[in-house]
């Protein structure tokens, strides 16, 4: 048996050189006595906290586990919502003793380093390969088709800060979820736009996603016309706004797409809640509009 105490000063002291070296350092609570240890409380919940530019980490205990949780350094939620559980080790404090906590630290620490070493980050960074876009040129020729990818690098022409999102989106996934970045990144803007119905930025907006559209792979169709522009909520006169803009064939599938999903409450649903991400996943299958149009 071994006291909770004993298991975040072992912890503590195990993986300090560790946290050091990678560029962290432990955050003390606010009226931290002289020779305490800098833990943080919560209900049934304690916790030590590294932080340092990299990011903040978090190793918590509750429910007989002990939990590591990493986040981006401005994370400050005490519930730790700004937080992503990393891993997770049984630890019942009634049958462990020293030994067993100071293994569980070494894993920590090997799973910390794999995290934030400076060489894993480059290497990582060296196997993120974005997509190549496709010119306008190959497009027209027929010989490729526009696919997502060139469809958000387009996009970053009129919303710059894209760009930075995108490579941000690389490194965290090492591939591009087209579906996460256009939902979490790209329709916001694209939004607001159509809010704000500046007659310049809208022509600009609309000139490459009708383009895009024309000559773009179904995956891309599906992006424009589903994820997009299917998934916004249209108040006043904004939806004629958006038919204005559009070209005819981007037009038709628009108004098709939008009929089903106000007769479907299944498919609302599914638009509102998305799958979650799982690494890996087997080669996409038919895209949301292609499923739509065969119910027809």
């Amino acid at each position: 048996m071994i006291a909770l105490s004993d298991v975040f000063h072992i912890i503590n002291t195990e993986l300090t050189p560790t946290v050091n070296s990678l560029g962290f350092s432990i955050v003390k609570p606010e009226k931290l006595e002289k020779g305490e240890l800098p833990l943080f409380t919560r209900d049934s919940a304690s916790y030590l906290e590294y932080a340092g530019e990299k990011g903040k980490i978090r190793i918590l205990f509750n429910d007989n586990k002990i939990r590591l949780l990493t986040g981006d350094k401005d994370a400050q939620s005490s519930d730790d919502s700004d937080f992503t559980l990393t891993a997770s080790y049984l630890t019942i404090l009634d049958e462990y003793e020293a030994r067993d906590i100071k293994s569980v630290t070494n894993e920590i620490a090997e799973n910390l380093t794999e995290t934030f070493s400076p060489k894993q980050i480059a290497k990582r960074q060296q196997n993120i390969k974005a997509q190549a876009t496709v010119s306008k040129a190959a497009a027209k020729s027929g010989a490729v088709f526009y696919d997502p990818a060139t469809l958000a690098i387009r996009l970053a022409t009129l919303y710059p800060e894209l760009k930075e999102a995108y490579k941000a989106h690389l490194e965290k996934y090492d591939e591009f979820l087209c579906d996460n970045f256009f939902m979490t990144e790209v329709n916001p803007r694209v939004y607001e736009t159509i809010k704000e119905n500046n007659p310049q930025k809208m022509k600009k907006l609309f000139n490459i996603l009708n383009e895009i559209y024309e000559d773009g792979t179904n995956e891309v169709q599906d992006v424009i016309v589903v994820t997009m522009l299917s998934s916004f909520d249209y108040q006043g006169n904004m939806w004629q706004t958006v038919l204005d803009y559009l070209s005819d064939s981007v037009d038709e599938a628009f108004i098709r797409v939008n009929k089903i999903i106000k007769s479907s409450k299944g498919t609302r649903l599914r638009l509102e809640n998305p799958p979650k991400y799982k690494p890996k996943k087997q080669k996409k299958k038919k895209g949301m509009m292609s499923s739509l149009m065969g119910q027809q």
